[in-house]
């Protein structure tokens, strides 16, 4: 069993048998792999708190031929995320994170740009308190890296381009509808002004930290994260836990 060091972001642990651990990561040299931790529910446990949700960790792990499972062999902490945990928005928001990425990144597909996405995120949700404009950049990347983000300046029913108007979209597909095209929908519809949409898309084209420096968030960005989650769910194809959770508080 070849012996692998990857950094990794931890996105949860499930409890096996009495004293052991499965634990999912998305490592950066590996993607989105599972592996056994053994003796991590252990009160004098190595691992300590370094299984936590969301830790950044560097990790050393064997990899078994033709075995979906690996297996953990020594872990160390880069940066912690436990902070989050302080306020509830941001700990759902982390959460959210996790949702999403167990459901949509395929297993064992490394992807640098993901890797780097998850970490800016996850710090802009540790400097600030602001979950809004963080999930939006988080959402508008993941669909476009997995190549479900639909065009957002056209439409997909007759392809012209959108101006200053409303459209609408359903989470039964990925797509934008002008007004004209909107009876292709077939389950209950959302709108959201086309302008709210262009703005987020420039925001997103730059890093997170740049777009946070503005102390006010642009108008219409709570309907444009509603459109990239529905969007999410989409793929995902069913609903998401953490996303009634957050729609609570924010």
């Amino acid at each position: 069993m070849p012996l692998v060091e990857t950094e990794a972001i931890v996105l949860r642990t499930y409890r096996l048998a009495e004293a052991d651990k499965i634990v999912s990561l998305f490592g950066r040299s590996l993607g989105r792999v599972r592996a056994v931790a053994r003796g991590a529910q252990r009160t004098k446990s190595r691992y300590g708190g370094t299984l936590e949700s969301l830790t950044y960790v560097r990790l050393w792990l064997f990899e078994r031929e033709n075995r979906d499972l690996g297996q953990l062999n020594s872990v160390e902490i880069i940066e912690s995320f436990f902070d989050l945990q302080k306020d509830y928005a941001s700990h759902l928001a982390g959460q959210y994170m996790v949702e999403v990425s167990e459901k949509l990144l395929p297993e064992r597909e490394p992807s640098e740009r993901t890797f780097r996405l998850l970490l800016a995120v996850l710090r802009s949700l540790k400097r600030g308190r602001e979950v809004e404009r963080p999930l939006v950049y988080f959402n508008y990347w993941i669909l476009r890296l997995g190549g479900f983000l639909p065009d957002l300046t056209h439409c997909s029913g007759c392809g012209r381009a959108f101006q200053d108007e409303a459209v609408h979209y359903t989470s039964a597909l990925p797509a934008l509808f002008g007004r004209e095209c909107r009876e292709q929908m077939t389950a209950a519809a959302g709108t959201i002004a086309a302008r709210s949409l262009a703005e987020a898309q420039a925001a997103c084209g730059a890093p997170l930290e740049k777009w946070l420096v503005h102390d006010d968030k642009p108008n219409g960005i709570s309907s444009v994260r509603s459109f990239l989650e529905a969007m999410v769910e989409s793929q995902a194809e069913r609903k998401l836990v953490t996303r009634s959770l957050l729609a609570e508080v924010t």
